[in-house]
């Protein structure tokens, strides 16, 4: 988790720029302040500013502009690539838990008999088992796991493989970090995330999200984060 502090101290404008940015998941400016002052230590408050003012630049009100002749200033799918490695950027910044790359996991363990591994086949368990606590998207399915569950079910049944729904958020979150992962990595767009029905048919892939639909699970992601908090 990041909080310098930095946010707080200019606690009136990211105050404003937080209820701007989650103002659909509260009643009222009323409602949103009886959340904020809810929130202790002042750390917890800077970090809670520092997210909700980011997300309202980088995805809620943020898009990536071209000025090319004869291109629509903004393109969805360009727009969409860079909101959605925001929402991770963003997604991962709230875990407490520094990452641990393979190798160092593996010098921590205290077990008998771990070292040498032998080959591929004593190797593979280890992996696995450090997926699991440490792996790329851990972070991501904690955030996730904590939506509601009508919310978990919707996103499950947005994207489908093979005709058949996503059967639970964790391969939802395995599913969106990885279309992250594929613009970072290979400058592939996520043409998977439009306003309407996106079909791959190599792949078997029907999906029908939006960065809506992405946004409203983020804004009650971070509500539920720090309420967890509390």
């Amino acid at each position: 988790m990041v909080s310098d502090g930095r946010y707080i101290k200019s606690e009136g404008h990211f105050k404003c720029y937080a209820c701007e940015a989650l103002s659909s998941q509260f009643a009222d400016r009323l409602d949103f302040n009886q959340f904020y002052l809810s929130l202790h230590p002042d750390a917890v408050k800077d970090e809670f500013l520092r997210v909700a003012s980011l997300y309202l630049f980088l995805v809620k009100r943020g898009d990536w502009y071209v000025n090319i002749q004869g291109s629509d200033p903004v393109v969805d799918y360009l727009t969409n690539s860079f909101k959605l490695v925001a929402l991770f950027s963003l997604v991962e910044s709230l875990s407490a838990e520094r990452h641990v790359d393979f190798y160092e996991w593996l010098t921590m363990q205290d077990r008998d008999g771990s070292f040498p591994i032998a080959d591929k086949r004593a190797l593979s368990p280890l992996y696995r088992e450090y997926k699991l606590a440490y792996g790329s998207i851990w972070r991501c399915v904690t955030f996730f796991d904590r939506l509601p569950s009508a919310h978990k079910e919707a996103l499950c049944g947005a994207i489908k493989i093979k005709g058949k729904p996503l059967g639970s958020v964790r391969k939802v979150a395995e599913f969106l970090y990885n279309l992250r992962s594929k613009f970072v990595h290979e400058g592939q767009l996520a043409l998977h995330i439009s306003g309407s029905a996106v079909a791959s048919v190599r792949a078997g892939i029907d999906t029908q999200l939006s960065m809506d639909v992405l946004s409203e699970a983020f804004e009650q992601g971070v509500l539920a984060h720090f309420r967890s908090r509390m």
